[in-house]
């Protein structure tokens, strides 16, 4: 499948942002792409009351969209036992293509890690002098390695001492054979039987051959293994090198090993200050869900994202910055962003989103679910306050009602209700309260964070006052913007309270024309942040 494309809000989502993405998403989708609905912050009460009545989940929540390394880990997951042979982990490396396998306990929990250099240092270098001491070779092992069959003896059973060829007249043979010796010889009895009198903890009998009765009793009255193998002396001689498991020489230390959650940029850090190929990647509990490998930095794929409801990275998820932006489908002023190659960037000047997103169905000749058309409806009439908003428009009211019509609601009883549902502030910490729905802007040389926060009478407002206030200079500092604004509106009477935490409060009364005490501004008539508050901030900081 291709890679998914994640539709997303703003920060600090509002009903539009979320319902924008979940109704983009299942258009996308219906028309052939893979497309995940995402959020990057909390539902707040109206979203959830939306969801709710419509019956729709929520969008995965994304904590940012920096690359990680389990967004590059490998096809295959191949991994191997302690126990298995070095020819068997040499085969499992050639067919995968891959330069290095990790050693996993029965329940995947890394133990070490092979590298095809290791396997060529082992079989060139360490293995020189034939001695298979201390390294654990089973006769199982044996058999695997070499396709053998087992004449005498058991499978669990681990070979010792050094590896010696009978390939000579059995009196010279003796010279060469030591107790406990591993041999390799043809059909002649006359070397397998001196090498059963030497003590030879194993025979190798190449060419497929049977051993006589003679040999079979001698080997069994001293216990020694009788192992046929269908290839010839010098096949048998190079192979069994291989059959010693890879627990006997996997490294264990110093590895470089990887989270599946680390950054990709300090992936990069750690992998220019090491040597090695490849790197082993684990959860939390140590398992191996992959590896992740030098060349895996050429060829670093991108997130792919389209932008719902927003335009500026200062609104956008994290990560931002590291994702390719495919398409942006927005109804705000647009604020800088910038992209590396030409976009599909749709933007009117409508009241919602969603009002757009429904324009986009309707051109493709495509009708929207009852639940997804409830939601887009109700986006609509959160953004533009019912229609009160001066943001609204006659294709917002006509698209509106067409939705709602699919839906099977009445559009302004079930705004009205909405609203009345979730509007109460009692509960709600001022955070919340702040961050409900909460955009910054770049203001001129200024950085500005406006909240807004719909309400059905203003009662509640006045005891909050000063919390709100304390929440929002916490908020100006933590983030390191110029000033914080709240709109407190009331849709019963068309008005906002402004309630402003700034260096200069006096400041917004020039730029409002109306008085400011005590840190808030009354503004009769004022519905929309995009159009009655942002604007005039832009004019007067940008003057």
């Amino acid at each position: 499948m291709d890679k998914p494309v994640y539709i997303i809000g703003h920060k600090n989502p509002d009903t539009d942002s979320i319902c924008a993405a979940l109704a983009y998403a299942a258009l996308k989708r219906e028309l052939g792409h893979n497309a995940i609905a995402c959020r990057a912050g909390e539902i707040n009460r109206e979203t959830q009351y939306v969801l709710d009545y419509f019956n729709q989940a929520a969008p995965l929540l994304l904590p940012d969209l920096h690359t990680r390394v389990k967004d590059l880990l490998h096809d295959n997951n191949a991994t191997i036992t302690p126990d298995v042979p070095l020819r068997e982990a040499w085969l499992l490396m050639r067919a995968q293509g891959s330069k290095a396998l990790a050693v996993v306990d029965k329940a995947g929990h890394l133990l070490g890690l092979v590298t095809g250099g290791d396997l060529a240092d082992k079989y060139l270098v360490d293995l020189g002098e034939q001695d298979l001491d201390d390294l654990h070779v089973t006769v199982a092992n044996v058999l695997t390695t070499l396709s053998g069959c087992l004449i005498v003896g058991a499978p669990q059973a681990e070979l010792k001492g050094k590896v010696v060829i009978g390939a000579m007249q059995s009196k010279t043979l003796e010279q060469f054979l030591a107790p406990n010796c591993v041999v390799i010889v043809g059909d002649r009895e006359d070397g397998q039987l001196a090498a059963l009198e030497a003590g030879a903890s194993c025979l190798i009998i190449t060419g497929g051959m049977e051993v006589s009765s003679k040999v079979d009793a001698l080997a069994k009255a001293r216990g020694t293994i009788v192992v046929s193998v269908p290839m010839d002396t010098f096949a048998a001689a190079r192979l069994i090198l291989t059959s010693i498991p890879v627990g006997s020489m996997m490294r264990t230390t110093n590895l470089v090993v990887f989270q599946e959650d680390d950054l990709l940029d300090e992936v990069r850090k750690v992998m220019l200050e090491t040597r090695f190929r490849n790197y082993p990647v684990v959860d939390e509990q140590n398992r191996v869900v992959g590896g992740i490998a030098r060349y895996n930095l050429l060829a670093e794929s991108k997130h792919k994202v389209i932008l719902v409801d927003h335009n500026e990275f200062g609104q956008a998820i994290e990560g931002i910055d590291e994702a390719q932006i495919l398409e942006v489908v927005d109804h705000h002023r647009v604020g800088g962003i910038q992209t590396g190659e030409p976009i599909l960037f749709r933007n009117e000047p409508l009241g919602s989103t969603c009002t757009l997103i429904a324009k986009a169905y309707f051109e493709h000749d495509l009708t929207p679910t009852a639940s997804i058309a409830g939601i887009m409806c109700a986006a609509i009439l959160s953004d533009t306050a019912i229609f009160k908003s001066p943001t609204s428009t006659q294709t917002d009211r006509a698209i509106a009602q067409r939705l709602a019509e699919l839906a099977g609601i009445d559009p302004v009883p079930f705004g009205t209700a909405m609203f009345q549902a979730t509007s109460s502030l009692s509960g709600r910490t001022p955070a919340e309260i702040l961050l409900a729905d909460y955009k910054e802007f770049a203001v001129g040389e200024l950085r500005m964070g406006v909240g807004q926060i719909n309400i059905m009478g203003a009662d509640e407002v006045a005891k909050l006052k000063p919390e709100l206030l304390q929440e929002m200079e916490q908020q100006r500092r933590k983030e390191g913007v110029d000033s914080v604004l709240l709109m407190v509106t009331d849709l019963l009477s068309e008005a906002t309270n402004l309630l402003i935490a700034a260096p200069e409060p006096a400041e917004f009364a020039k730029v409002f024309k109306v008085e400011v005490i005590d840190n808030a501004a009354y503004l009769p008539g004022v519905l929309s942040r995009k159009k009655q508050i942002v604007p005039p901030l832009v004019k007067y900081f940008s003057a």
